[in-house]
């Protein structure tokens, strides 16, 4: 048995909570306290965080932690029972396909965030399960994972939906994880990371920003999109005020 097969239990379902704490910790010190005023014209709603804010969002975000454990753990069981593609021996598919798996990754959560948030932003679904998110009309790092359980699960069920859908390496499965809570985090964090994010001819005019996704939290509708604008821009539910 390949050593990463052993505990392969292990990384299912501590690695999105380990990568989370570090990634979101790392932003809120950097940009909230410790070069605070060095970014602070680039925040683009310039209140800062309350205290109920900062506490709502740290027990909203363990609760989604504790989900995406339990879902992590799944992965291992379906992978175990026999009805996951995760593999372990590189050659199998090939290092060209190790990092395409990258991207069919990216594409099959972006294309199930756009629909589920859509889907939870229908009226009977906003008001009992997704206004929890939309407390934070103005996002800090910690408002990534500030959900109600019920979408805490919906959104953690990505995870076992793709290994049974997309052939997953380990590693392929960390450099999407690092990158989703990496990307869910920066959208989050409250700062104006590029000048524009529709400005021609810059990568934004496909890919999500801070701007894209803090205009959904400031006006409640809109930019419904997590990694990319396509769908966005194909539903016309793109925001281009900030």
């Amino acid at each position: 048995m390949h050593i990463i097969e052993k505990y392969f239990w292990i990384f299912c379902t501590f690695l999105v909570p380990l990568l989370y704490l570090v990634v979101a910790t790392a932003f809120y010190v950097v940009f909230y306290s410790w070069k605070a005023e060095k970014y602070k014209d680039i925040k683009i709603q310039p209140a800062g965080i309350t205290y109920p804010q900062f506490r709502r969002e740290l027990t909203y975000s363990v609760i989604s932690l504790m989900i995406f454990t339990v879902m992590g753990f799944g992965v291992f069981l379906i992978h175990h029972s026999g009805y996951s593609n995760v593999y372990f021996d590189i050659s199998k598919y090939g290092i060209v396909y190790l990092f395409l798996s990258v991207v069919l990754m990216i594409l099959f959560h972006d294309v199930y965030f756009y629909w589920t948030h859509r889907l939870l932003h229908q009226p009977g679904w906003y008001r009992k399960v997704h206004a929890v998110h939309h407390l934070s009309r103005n996002p800090s790092p910690f408002t990534s994972l500030s959900f109600h359980p019920v979408e805490g699960a919906i959104q953690a069920a990505v995870l076992p939906l793709m290994v049974i859908v997309i052939p997953s390496h380990p590693f392929a499965l960390f450099l999407f994880l690092l990158y989703m809570v990496y990307k869910n985090v920066q959208g989050h964090a409250g700062f104006a990371f590029n000048t524009s994010a529709y400005r021609p001819g810059e990568l934004n005019l496909l890919h999500t920003s801070s701007i894209h996704h803090n205009a959904h939290h400031k006006h409640g509708r809109g930019n419904y999109g997590l990694y990319l604008t396509i769908w966005d821009r194909i539903m016309k539910t793109l925001r281009k005020e900030v």
